[in-house]
């Protein structure tokens, strides 16, 4: 029988035709490693990220079988960030560790995925079945005989979490990859030392694994959606992360051009749409950003939230306009109006659905408004953030994949105008610091196409600078503007900028970037907007290589959007 998710056929009428050796019809049955290994072929993972460990062994050799290709990491949390962007970029992410200290160590990844909406799968190398049921003290674990302290750590932050069992093994596989995949959440996968090259049955490969939405509810839900907007004159789209992490952009591009509606863009869903689309009005987070943006909102008589999440900083501290009890909402697997839920809708139908419903509409035609030029800053003297931002923005190409990690950098890319065709990255919700630059592995190898640009402050560059080795010898060849104001230039802006917790030990970085990357990647330094200029110049004129630029930033200079940030977080404090 197929299996199910929440009583949804998890397996489609269509055979499947990757080629893969673990689906031939011949095969009757596969080892447990090769029945995951082709389920992940399936989805479209064609990396995985991880560090071995003796309890995955077994696991990665089953796996290494005309599986997807190992790559691997110098700790655990740089190749969970690594799998989370990949599956940003993918649909699918999968890390693998060993039990206790691997799995641990990626736990941070883990909740980040959830957070963002990330289908970020943990499979976990773990004991033999007969130690589990003895209580065996082995290592990794507590030697208190209680082997379920991981999985259930792992199943606060996951939408589904299993290990493995021979009578269902390959069932619970189906169960947690389509759980995934339909929520856009984390999953986690316990597959035991013994049971990695056990047999199961292949028959269930021949259909591929798809969600699908109950029909009456999808019929609920436009039907709904048609009654609102049929007399609505000002729709607004507000459209947040859910959109890029199914890649419906491009449907959603044609969708606002088609019915002149206009679209509004939480930070997190930033670059989903192209600049200069007829659509756009701007970014969104309430009073704290474009003005433009927050006018089109409050003036709209219907709002739509198409794959939104409301966050303290994604609503500008609340200031934003609050959802009411009959306003539509499209999420991963659910959709609704308010607080109530017509039933299981999937984002691309319900995107559909919006779509169909929109043409009922008799309201004007949107027309973004002219967005004024940034203002350029006065050139010469000490490198400043304002120099920064107005060079990068006139050096970056099109077509790249920027990466923006946590504190002055996030928030100064925000500022800054994006040229076509680029994809925006970050953690806007997680905000975990070093998330950004394992991401440019992942990103990487997800997209060959697009070369990646990292922006990274030099505290957040500390946690996890190692995986700059493993870019380099995947062939990789990023630019890097690594911010250098010594230490955490967000927290200065926040709270005690003298305090001795926000300096960070000062690096050698050209010797670090030497030795990291084998003499693969060029260094530069730069504490002027004219060697900044050269620098990135040379960086982008040549693909064939690691750049490394180093920006020397005072340690109390910040972008504009971070002193905001700052006055409303000072702001919300006292109104506590």
């Amino acid at each position: 029988m197929p299996s199910t998710v929440d009583g949804m056929t998890a397996l489609d009428e269509r055979p499947t035709t990757d080629g893969s050796v673990y689906a031939d019809p011949a095969t009757t049955t596969v080892t447990v490693a090769a029945y995951l290994g082709t389920r992940l072929q399936q989805l479209g993972v064609g990396h995985l990220f991880g560090v071995p460990g003796d309890f995955n062994l077994d696991l990665l050799d089953g796996l290494a079988v005309d599986g997807p290709t190992w790559v691997g990491s110098p700790n655990e949390l740089g190749a969970g960030y690594a799998a989370d962007a990949y599956a940003r970029s993918r649909g699918l992410g999968v890390v693998v560790t060993t039990y206790g200290v691997g799995e641990l160590s990626v736990i941070n990844a883990l909740a980040g995925a959830y957070a963002e909406d990330v289908p970020l799968v943990q499979v976990v190398g773990a004991p033999r079945r007969a130690a589990v049921e003895a209580g065996a003290l082995v290592h990794h674990t507590l030697a208190d005989g209680d082997f379920g302290h991981f999985s259930r750590a792992a199943a606060e932050v996951t939408v589904a979490a299993e290990t493995l069992t021979a009578e269902r093994a390959a069932e619970q596989i189906d169960t947690v990859l389509l759980a995934a995949v339909t929520a856009r959440k984390p999953g986690y996968l316990a597959v035991p030392q013994d049971l990695a090259l056990a047999r199961v049955d292949a028959a269930p490969l021949a259909q591929r694994l798809v969600a699908r939405s109950d029909d009456a509810a999808l019929a609920a839900f436009e039907a709904g959606l048609a009654e609102q907007l049929a007399g609505a004159e000002r729709p607004v789209l507000l459209v947040g992360q859910l959109v890029p992490r199914f890649g419906l952009g491009r449907e959603l591009a044609d969708l606002a051009a088609r019915h002149g509606v206009a679209v509004v863009t939480q930070l997190s869903a930033r670059g989903v749409l192209e600049p200069g689309h007829p659509s756009l009005a701007g970014s969104y987070a309430g009073s704290m950003l474009d003005p433009g943006a927050r006018a089109v909102v409050d003036e709209a008589d219907v709002v739509v939230h198409v794959g939104t999440v409301l966050t303290t900083e994604l609503t500008g501290f609340g200031s934003h306009r609050r959802p009411g009890v009959d306003t539509p909402f499209l999420a991963a697997d659910r959709a609704g109006f308010g607080a109530e839920e017509t039933g299981r809708v999937l984002l691309p139908d319900a995107l559909a659905a919006l779509d169909r419903a929109l043409a009922g509409r008799v309201g004007p035609r949107f027309a973004a408004a002219a967005q004024e030029a940034p203002a350029v800053p006065a050139a010469g003297g000490p490198l400043t953030q304002a120099q920064l931002w107005h060079v990068l923005g006139g050096a970056l190409p099109s077509g790249t994949a920027l990466l923006a990690d946590t504190g002055t950098a996030y928030w100064g890319a925000l500022g800054m105008p994006l040229p076509a065709d680029t994809v925006f990255g970050g953690q806007p919700i997680w905000s975990s610091i070093g998330y950004a630059l394992p991401a440019v592995l992942g990103q990487g190898l997800a997209d060959r196409d697009r070369r990646p640009v990292l922006v990274i402050g030099d505290g957040a560059a500390q946690m996890t600078v190692q995986e700059l080795s493993t870019i380099a010898a995947a062939g990789l060849t990023p630019v890097v503007l690594l911010l250098d104001n010594a230490g955490y230039t967000i927290e200065r802006a926040l709270q005690s900028p003298r305090a001795a917790y926000n300096d960070v030990a000062a690096w050698d970085w050209g010797m670090l970037v030497a030795g990291f990357t084998g003499g693969r990647a060029a260094y530069a330094e730069a504490t002027t907007d004219a060697a900044l200029a050269g620098a990135l110049a040379d960086a982008f004129a040549d693909t064939g290589r690691v750049h490394v630029v180093r920006a020397v930033l005072d340690a109390d200079d910040t972008p504009p959007l971070i002193d905001t940030l700052a006055a409303l977080a000072t702001a919300a404090k006292s109104a506590v």
